[in-house]
């Protein structure tokens, strides 16, 4: 049994976010519904999902909330400690900030935008 995913680290237009533990991507692309007739399963039909980046940053004292939440049309790069890279380009901020005090500061984000492009090595 070979590695399994532990950490992801998360750049916005190149800055290293100070994420927290349990960050997470959904790839976006196509989501297909099921259609059910009155007597059987019709097939399904597929409308496009954006993508989806969620993680919890830690704020310090030089944290400026101000500019997550003037994030647009930015480049998110996704990287996994097992290895594999997504990129989101012209991803946007869809939540407002709500910063927790206590365990280092928690404010969560919610970046979307198109469907997520895996890098090849």
């Amino acid at each position: 049994m070979g590695k399994k995913l532990g950490k992801a680290w998360i750049k916005v237009d190149g800055m290293m976010l100070e994420t927290l533990p349990g960050a997470k991507i959904d790839i976006g692309g196509v989501e297909r519904t099921t259609v059910v007739g009155a007597a059987r399963v019709a097939g399904f039909y597929e409308t496009p999902k954006p993508s989806k980046v969620e993680c919890e940053i830690s704020v310090g004292k030089d944290t400026k909330l101000e500019e997550y939440g003037a994030m647009d049309s930015v480049t998110i790069n996704f990287e996994c400690d097992t290895g594999q890279q997504y990129v989101v380009q012209g991803a946007w901020l869809t939540n407002t900030l709500e910063l927790t005090a206590s365990e280092g500061g928690k404010v969560p984000l919610t970046f979307e935008g198109p469907p997520a492009d895996e890098l090849t090595a």
